[in-house]
């Protein structure tokens, strides 16, 4: 048999020694999933490594480091899957137990501490100290009149609120990656109403998975609908005007820069969401080692076809093999009980693990960081031996910024929603028992 089924225990199984600080993890395929961390870490060096090609030359570009600047280009994919997949299944694992939903406020306070601190840290850092962001957006090169100091007060508080990607004149100034979170941000408005709908629709007499799993496909229909128009639209263009279409200061921009245009991202690892919940649910605690082999091969060969046949479609793919992959990380092994399989015990090697601890202010450092080297002529150089050296050099100051900013910023805004927690835990333990 490939997947082997036991009832749940009602007593947790030990996960090996206790290790303290913030890298310790007792993952278990029931509570926290292993490898999650080390994917959230491959990401971010992934997306790094997509952002090396604005050191590289146009040769190079389109040369033989083609395909692996496309493939680094699906970093921020994997980051969108991962979090339709960690958000949506706290609440599909509520709706399939019959339990009352995740406290909205909470969620929503949560979201906000891991989100902004760390934000609004490294914008006034790099946005209005160093100087080292979009002054006008990503189609306006690398000149001092587009890289440098935000002075105007408007587009600094619209930043500041990370609103910019909502008002055409400043699409996609700021911080070069904040577009991402502004798609994010509103992914985390659109979820709860996605879960209330399901459970109103199960109260309607729908079944639980077809209700949990309705939402991600409307999100789905929506993105590739919106796919379909602008690739039919900047198929009729130059490559300026295509540019502008998509990443300028325009309408189009707003919308193709936003969560409606990468919605189906984040519903691919929602739908993960469901199959996890779905199997730990029906007590699988074993699936074979050649069951998860065939998911990464299903995985590969999506990414394969986007690349070779599908170009305009790749996103779109790498999100569905991204899901899959995921999957594939977080099910257990073939030999014990719930315990983590060879992809997730990879993933969880202390290095993969630190640097998806880290991954956040990683994404946010590296792009300034980039800007900084390349307006003061620091990097190497534009071959491919100067672009792996510009790596390594991107790499050496982020690296050490991102830990500073971890454990200065992000831990203590975590630990506020730890505290959260233990409040209201406390507030119930008090309460006084109904009579």
């Amino acid at each position: 048999m490939g997947i082997s089924c036991k009832l749940p225990r009602d007593r947790p199984t030990a996960w090996g020694n206790h290790v303290q600080d913030t890298i310790a993890a007792r993952p278990s395929w029931g509570h926290r999933l292993g490898g999650i961390e080390g994917l959230r870490g491959v990401a971010a060096v992934i997306v790094v490594f997509y952002h090396l090609g604005l050191t590289a030359s146009f040769h190079l570009l389109t040369g033989p480091l083609e395909v692996a600047f496309t493939l680094f280009n699906q970093g921020l994919t994997l980051f969108f899957v991962l979090s339709g997949f960690l958000l949506y299944r706290p609440f599909v694992s509520a709706i399939m137990q019959g339990k009352p939903l995740p406290s909205i406020r909470r969620y929503a306070y949560n979201r906000l501490l891991r989100i902004y601190p760390v934000y609004i840290v490294i914008f006034v850092v790099t946005g209005i100290l160093v100087g080292a962001v979009y002054l006008k957006g990503s189609t306006h090169g690398f000149g001092p009149d587009n890289i440098g100091r935000l002075t105007d007060p408007l587009k600094i508080a619209a930043n500041a609120l990370l609103v910019q990607m909502f008002i055409p004149q400043y699409v996609m100034s700021g911080l070069p990656v904040s577009w991402s979170l502004t798609a994010e941000i509103t992914f985390y408005f659109v979820l709860p109403l996605v879960a209330v709908l399901a459970l109103w629709r199960i109260r309607k007499g729908a079944n639980n998975t077809s209700a949990l799993v309705w939402g991600p496909f409307a999100m789905v229909v929506v993105s590739l609908g919106i796919a379909a128009w602008s690739n039919d639209a900047a198929s009729r263009m130059g490559s300026d005007e295509a540019g502008e279409f998509r990443f300028g200061q325009t309408g189009s921009a707003v919308l193709l820069r936003s969560f409606l245009a990468h919605a189906d991202l984040f519903a691919y690892g929602m739908l993960a969401a469901v199959a996890v919940v779905l199997l730990h649910q029906r007590g699988v605690q074993r699936v074979h080692t050649g069951i998860k082999a065939a998911i990464v091969f299903g995985a590969a060969l999506l990414v394969f076809i986007g690349i070779v046949l599908a170009r305009p479609a790749l996103s779109h793919l790498s999100g569905v093999a991204a899901a899959l992959g995921l999957v594939a990380v977080v099910l257990p092994s073939s030999s014990r009980n719930g315990s983590l399989n060879r992809a997730a015990r990879v993933l969880e090697w202390l290095p993969f693990r630190f640097t998806g601890v880290i991954s956040y202010s990683i994404y946010l450092w590296h792009l300034p960081i980039i800007f900084w080297l390349i307006t003061h002529h620091r990097t190497f150089g534009q071959d491919s031996v100067s672009v792996a050296l510009n790596g390594l050099l991107v790499l050496a100051i982020t690296l050490p910024l991102s830990a500073l900013t971890y454990y200065a910023v992000e831990r203590p805004a975590m630990k506020l929603k730890k505290s959260m927690v233990k409040t209201k835990k406390a507030e119930t333990e008090l309460a006084p028992i109904p009579r």
